[in-house]
C-alpha cells in the first residue's frame, strides 16, 4: 500500500487499520485516559491515530445508519476528541494532542500529490470503498454509477470535513488574543528598540514632551510620539510603539503560561507550536480551493446542512482567528500579493461565507419564507484589518476599482489575481471602520484634485436653535457641490473655541435644531415606538432639507459620528439616488420601521386569500394599480410593492430629493461609496454601531488627568467597578452622559477615548462632562457610596441627543 496516511497507520499498529464508529472512538478515548504509563497510552491511542492518518479510513468512519441513508456523527466525534485533548479529563492530554497535531501535518500535505490506491484486500471494505482518497484528490464516480453517499463516493469531501471536526478542539483558542480579543502572533523576526533623536523632540498641544518619529504603530495604528519604539531587526516594514510592544509581549507570555508550555523550550520550537493552527489552515485552504467545482459544492453543502450550527460557528471563529493573526503581517512587505498563503486563507473564508449563505436558498415544507444564513454574516468580519494601513489599501483598490467579491464556490479553477489580493475586494469581510477611513481617502483625493490646497469652509453660527438653523442655511446657500465638499471650520458667535471638539458639538446642536424645528412645522416627525425620525411630508422647505443632507455628508467628511436618528431605509434610499448596485428594493419590513400600522394593513392584504379581495381592499388600491386593473389574488403582491414604493419615496419626494442632493454633494463623488457599501454599512459609517456597552474596553482606552498614582489605583479603581456594576441601561446612560451619543465607535468601545479628569474635592458637586471631548469631570468624594450616588444622579439627568 502507498500513500503517507496508510503507511503511517500501519507503522503504528502493525496491521491493516480499521474504520471506527463513534462508540469505538469513545471506547479508545476511555482506555487512553486510564492508561498507566506513556507506552500504554501510546498503544491505546494507535487506533485513533491510524484513522486520522488515513483519509480513506476517515471518509468511512463515524457513520449513523446504513447505505444511502447514512450520515456522519459530527457532534459525537467532536465530543470524544475534546475529551481526549482536555487536561481536565485526560492526564495524557498534552502527549495525545501533540501526536494528533503531528498526524494532521502528515495528512495535510503542503502541496498535494495524487496518491495511488492502496490494496485493502482482506479488509471488510467494498470495492467502491477501496478508492484512494487523499484529501487533495477529487474522486469521481463513473457515469451511470449509483448516487454518491457518505459510505460510497467522494471520500475526499467527507474525510476533509471529518478531519476538521477532529482537529477543532485543538484549533479553537489556539492563538493568543490581545486586549481587544483579536488574535495575534509574534513577528517572525526579532523586534529591536529604536530611539528618536534629540532634534526630533517637541512639545505637543497639551504641553507634553513628544518626538517626531515619522512612524505609525502597526498594532494600535496611532502615530508614534514616544522616544523609544520597536522596529524589525530584518528591516520589515513594521513598527510598534513601546506600549504595544510590552503589552503584546505580556500577552504572549501569559498565553504560554496558561498553555503549560515549557519555559526553557527554544524559541523556534515554541513558535512552531504556536503557529501549528496557522499551518493547518494554510494547507486546508489550499486543498479545499483546489477541489473540483462539484466537490467544492459538495463540501459546502456538508458545512451548510450537516454540520451543527454551533460547530460551524466555532470553525468560522478558528479561520477568522488565523486570518486576523496573519493580516497585520501581510503589510510587512511591499508586495502583499506575494503572501500566497494568506490570500488562500482569505479564499477559504469566502468559500465558507458562500456555504453559510446556502440555507438562504432553501425553504422547508412548513416554512412560508426562505431561511436565513446558517450564522449571522457579522461573524465573518475581520476586525484585525483595522490594524492595517487604510491609505495603502485604498491606493491598491484604486488600481482595481471594478474588482468584485469573488464567488469562490462557483469558480471552475481557483487562482490568485491582483484583483483578488486586495482587502477591499473582500468588502463583505472588511470592518466598517476600515472602510470608512478608505472612503475618506477617496473623498479627500477628490477634494485635493479639485482645489489643490484644501481650504476649510468656515461656518459661524449662533447657539440659539432657530438662529443656528438660519446661520447654517445662509452658510450653504448658493454654494456649488465642490464649494460644499470641504471640511468645516466651525466657530460659535462670541466664543473663541475652534477645532475637532467644537466641530463635534456643532453637529450635535445643528442636527438637534433641524429635528426639533425652528418654525411652526417641524421638518421631521418623531416615532415614539421606533425612537427614530421620518420626513414630515406636509413641510415644503427645500433648502432646509438640502442643508440636512449636507450635514449628514459633512459628518462623515469631518470624522464625526451622529446619533442613529433615522431608520435604515433612509440609507437605502440614499444609495438608490447614488445609483449604487448595492441598493436593494424596499419592502414591508422597511415600511414597518416608518409606519408599523401601514405595514400591518398591507400584510393583511397579502394574507387575504378570498376572491372578494377587491371588494374588501379595493379602495386602498385605487391609486396604486394601473387603470382598469382590479385588485386580485394575482395582483395583490404588485399592489403592495407599489404602495410601499409610494409611501417611502413618492409620498415624500419633495423632502427626500433635496436631502439626497445635499448628501450626494458631499459624498457622491466617492466611487468606493457608490460601488461597495450597502445600506447597513452606510448607516454604520454615518452613525457607528449599536452594541452592549463594554466597560472593560472603555477603561482600556481611557486616559486620566490630574490624579495621583495612588488615586488612580484606589479611587478610579472604585469608579470603574461602580460603572461595571451598573445595569445595561445605566451603562448606556453613562455613555450618553459623557459623549451625548448612544453609539459605539466604529472600532469598538476601546476607541471611545474617554478622559477622566479630577475636578476638585468635595461631596457638594455632581460629575459633569464636556461631551464634545468625551471628557468626564469627576470630583473626589468622601466615600465610594457617595461616588456611586452622585454618578447615578448625574447620568440619570442626562438627556442625550436623539433619545427620548
Amino acid at each position: 500500500p502507498r500513500g503517507p496516511g496508510v503507511r503511517l497507520a500501519w507503522a503504528y499498529t502493525g496491521r491493516i487499520p480499521m474504520a471506527l464508529t463513534v462508540e469505538g472512538l469513545e471506547g479508545h478515548v476511555r482506555t487512553v485516559i486510564t492508561a498507566r504509563s506513556l507506552d500504554e497510552m501510546s498503544a491505546f491511542l494507535e487506533p485513533i491515530l491510524a484513522v486520522l492518518a488515513s483519509p480513506e479510513l476517515l471518509g468511512r468512519s463515524f457513520l449513523h445508519g446504513m447505505g444511502s441513508n447514512s450520515s456522519r456523527d459530527y457532534p459525537g466525534v467532536l465530543e470524544a476528541l475534546a475529551h481526549l485533548c482536555s487536561k481536565e479529563h485526560n492526564p495524557w492530554a498534552v502527549e495525545a494532542s501533540e501526536r494528533i497535531r503531528a498526524i494532521s501535518l502528515t495528512v495535510l500535505v503542503e502541496r498535494p500529490v495524487p496518491a495511488e490506491a492502496p490494496d485493502l484486500s482482506g479488509d471488510s471494505a467494498s470495492a467502491e470503498d477501496q478508492v484512494s482518497c487523499d484529501l487533495s484528490v477529487s474522486v469521481h464516480k463513473p457515469s451511470g454509477s449509483a448516487p454518491l453517499s457518505p459510505a460510497s463516493g467522494n471520500c475526499a469531501v467527507f474525510a476533509t470535513s471529518m478531519l476538521l471536526v477532529a482537529l477543532l478542539p485543538l484549533m479553537a483558542d489556539a492563538l493568543p488574543r490581545d486586549a481587544n480579543g483579536i488574535c495575534v502572533i509574534p513577528h517572525r523576526h526579532k523586534m529591536e528598540q529604536q530611539a528618536a533623536g534629540e532634534d526630533s523632540m517637541y512639545f505637543n498641544s497639551s504641553g507634553r514632551l513628544a518626538f517626531r518619529t515619522n512612524k505609525v504603530c502597526d498594532n494600535c495604528q496611532t502615530r508614534i510620539m514616544d522616544r523609544h519604539f520597536y522596529h524589525c531587526a530584518e528591516n520589515c516594514d513594521i513598527d510598534f510603539c513601546e506600549n504595544c510592544h510590552h503589552k503584546l509581549q505580556e500577552v504572549f507570555d501569559a498565553f504560554f503560561e496558561r498553555s503549560g508550555e515549557n519555559k526553557d523550550e527554544d524559541r523556534e520550537r515554541r513558535h512552531d507550536r504556536l503557529t501549528w493552527v496557522i499551518t493547518v489552515m494554510d494547507r486546508v485552504a489550499y486543498q479545499i480551493l483546489h477541489l473540483s467545482p462539484d466537490d467544492r459544492k459538495h463540501l459546502a453543502n456538508e458545512f451548510a446542512f450537516e454540520w451543527p450550527t454551533n460547530m460551524f460557528e466555532r470553525f468560522i471563529r478558528v479561520v477568522i482567528d488565523v486570518v486576523n493573526a496573519k493580516v497585520v503581517h501581510v503589510q510587512d512587505v511591499k508586495d502583499i500579493q506575494s503572501d500566497e498563503k494568506f490570500w488562500y486563507a482569505m479564499g477559504l473564508l469566502q468559500f465558507l461565507y458562500s456555504a453559510n449563505a446556502l440555507p438562504c436558498n432553501t425553504m422547508r415544507l412548513d416554512e412560508q419564507n426562505a431561511r436565513g444564513p446558517k450564522i449571522e454574516y457579522d461573524h465573518f468580519i475581520l476586525e484585525g484589518i483595522n490594524k492595517c494601513e487604510p491609505i495603502s489599501e485604498w491606493q491598491r483598490w484604486r488600481d482595481h476599482p471594478s474588482a468584485k467579491v469573488p464567488e469562490v464556490l462557483d469558480m471552475d479553477e481557483f487562482g490568485l489575481t491582483a484583483d483578488f489580493c486586495s482587502f477591499l475586494t473582500h468588502n463583505n469581510l472588511v470592518p466598517v471602520s476600515f472602510r470608512r477611513v478608505c472612503l475618506l481617502c477617496d473623498i479627500w483625493e477628490q477634494i485635493q484634485l479639485e482645489m489643490g490646497r484644501v481650504i476649510p469652509l468656515h461656518v459661524k453660527v449662533r447657539r440659539t436653535p432657530c438662529l443656528l438653523l438660519e446661520d447654517v442655511l445662509k452658510s450653504f446657500e448658493g454654494r456649488s457641490d465642490s464649494e460644499l465638499r470641504r471640511p468645516l471650520r466651525v466657530t460659535f458667535e462670541d466664543e473663541e473655541g475652534a477645532g475637532p471638539g467644537v466641530t463635534k458639538e456643532f453637529f450635535q446642536v445643528a442636527l438637534r435644531s433641524f429635528l426639533d424645528g425652528s418654525t411652526e412645522q417641524r421638518l421631521f416627525r418623531y416615532n415614539e415606538h421606533e425612537r427614530t425620525y421620518w420626513f414630515n411630508e406636509e413641510v415644503d422647505q427645500r433648502d432646509a432639507f438640502r442643508a440636512c443632507g449636507i450635514l449628514l455628508g459633512q459628518a462623515v467628511l469631518n470624522n464625526v459620528l451622529v446619533p442613529n436618528i433615522f431608520p435604515k431605509v433612509l440609507y437605502e434610499l440614499l444609495l438608490r439616488t447614488l445609483e449604487s448596485p448595492c441598493a436593494r428594493p424596499v419592502g414591508l419590513e422597511d415600511l414597518a420601521a416608518v409606519s408599523k400600522e401601514t405595514a400591518q394593513s398591507l400584510q393583511l392584504v397579502l394574507d387575504y386569500g378570498a376572491d372578494d379581495i377587491d371588494t374588501v381592499f379595493g379602495d386602498l388600491a385605487t391609486n396604486h394599480l394601473p387603470a382598469g386593473c382590479p385588485l386580485s389574488q394575482d395582483t395583490k403582491a404588485a399592489f403592495v410593492q407599489a404602495y410601499v414604493e409610494w409611501y417611502l419615496s413618492g409620498r415624500i419626494e419633495a423632502q427626500l430629493t433635496p436631502l439626497s442632493e445635499g448628501f450626494r454633494a458631499i459624498l457622491g463623488g466617492s466611487v468606493l461609496l457608490r460601488t461597495m457599501v450597502d445600506a447597513v454599512q452606510l448607516e454604520k459609517i454615518v452613525c457607528g454601531g449599536s452594541v452592549a456597552v463594554d466597560v472593560a474596553a472603555i477603561r482600556r482606552g481611557a486616559a486620566c488627568e490630574g490624579w495621583s498614582r495612588a488615586e488612580e489605583a484606589d479611587y478610579l479603581g472604585a469608579f470603574w467597578r461602580i460603572i461595571e456594576d451598573f445595569s445595561e441601561s445605566e451603562r448606556m446612560q453613562f455613555v450618553v452622559f459623557v459623549t451625548a451619543s448612544d453609539r459605539v465607535p466604529l472600532r469598538g468601545w476601546q476607541d471611545l477615548q474617554l478622559t477622566v479628569q479630577k475636578n476638585g474635592v468635595g461631596d457638594d458637586r455632581l460629575p459633569t462632562a464636556h461631551t464634545c471631548f468625551s471628557q468626564l469631570l469627576l470630583p473626589k468624594y468622601s466615600s465610594t457610596e457617595k461616588l456611586r450616588q452622585n454618578l447615578l444622579l448625574a447620568v440619570a439627568n442626562s438627556e442625550g441627543f436623539g433619545l427620548r
